[in-house]
């Protein structure tokens, strides 16, 4: 069975299927599309970073229809709204017919902020990535039709938008039903850790979450839950914080429309010389040198130029 990988082979169906609608950045790939499938065929995907969001027609006589086999498990139909996430593999078997299927390729870790947030794939139910029924995402596709087949103002925005709400949505899906294993002794519980994560990397506040939240909100007193992360992670609370701070910057440094003070302030430093002290250390380089060794070209080097 042939392998292949799930962003290039979108690029070699081309020539099997009829694009209503198409728009492509960086980060994403949407379209409306309708293959068509001559005989049937098979292969093993692999998702690398990108993950694929299907919302397709309802099943109809005459129309195609294709089968998943994911790790360890058996041949299953799939629905009409599917997901396959990042660093995943699963083999596909089709049937000769047409498809019509509105499709979403998307990298989320250079999606904006989502870069910055630790996505912990490895911990999806791959049962429900298969006839996902969720509202939300369902709108969150069709919407994304709509913004794709008659564009508008500020479009780009708006789908990355969307696909921001869906990726989040997606990962609270299929991992919401697994039960929470027992916290080993002295450490943190494996949902504990998560929503601390989640807290800390999804915080929009420049000031961040205060050591009190955190703990409130995994039931813990202050001082017991600084103990318990170190001894489940290994670094204290306050490095990992800075850390996740460090990761924001890197994404927000990527974006040559930004200036280094408003990627401080919107990383949770209090000043640009702060954050240049705290990027060097971590990084080594400047910040305005990590974007030249990125190739990036930023707006207030051209101003000086």
């Amino acid at each position: 069975m042939q392998t292949a990988e799930l962003k290039p082979l979108m690029n070699t169906l081309a020539p099997m299927k009829v694009i209503g609608a198409h728009l492509e950045e960086a980060s994403y790939e949407v379209c409306v599309q309708e293959i068509h499938w001559t005989e049937p065929g098979s292969i093993n995907l692999l998702s690398g970073r990108h993950c694929l969001i299907e919302l397709a027609e309802a099943p109809a006589l005459g129309r195609a229809r294709y089968t998943v086999q994911t790790a360890g498990g058996k041949p299953r139909p799939v629905g009409m709204l599917n997901f396959m996430p990042p660093e995943s593999q699963r083999s596909v078997h089709w049937n000769p017919g047409r498809r019509h299927a509105i499709v979403c390729v998307m990298d989320p870790k250079r999606l904006g902020l989502l870069g910055a947030i630790d996505w912990h794939w490895n911990e999806v139910d791959q049962d429900c990535t298969l006839d996902v029924q969720n509202e939300k995402i369902r709108t969150g596709m069709q919407w994304l039709a709509e913004e794709t087949m008659t564009p508008s103002f500020a479009s780009g925005l708006q789908v990355s938008c969307i696909l921001t709400m869906m990726a989040i949505e997606l990962h609270r899906h299929c991992t919401s039903g697994k039960e929470d294993k027992q916290a080993p002794q002295g450490k943190l519980s494996e949902r504990q850790l998560s929503l601390l994560k989640e807290l800390i990397e999804g915080a929009t506040d420049t000031q961040g979450l205060s050591l009190a939240e955190m703990a409130s909100a995994c039931q813990l007193p202050a001082r017991e839950l600084s103990t318990l992360f170190k001894r489940t992670v290994g670094q204290t609370l306050r490095s990992y914080v800075a850390s996740t701070h460090i990761a924001r910057a890197r994404v927000l440094l990527d974006d040559g429309d930004l200036l280094i003070k408003q990627v401080a302030y919107s990383s949770g430093f209090k000043s640009a010389a702060a954050f240049g002290d705290a990027f060097r250390r971590a990084t080594g380089l400047t910040p305005l040198q990590y974007r030249q060794s990125q190739g990036i070209v930023c707006r207030e080097t051209a101003y000086q130029h």
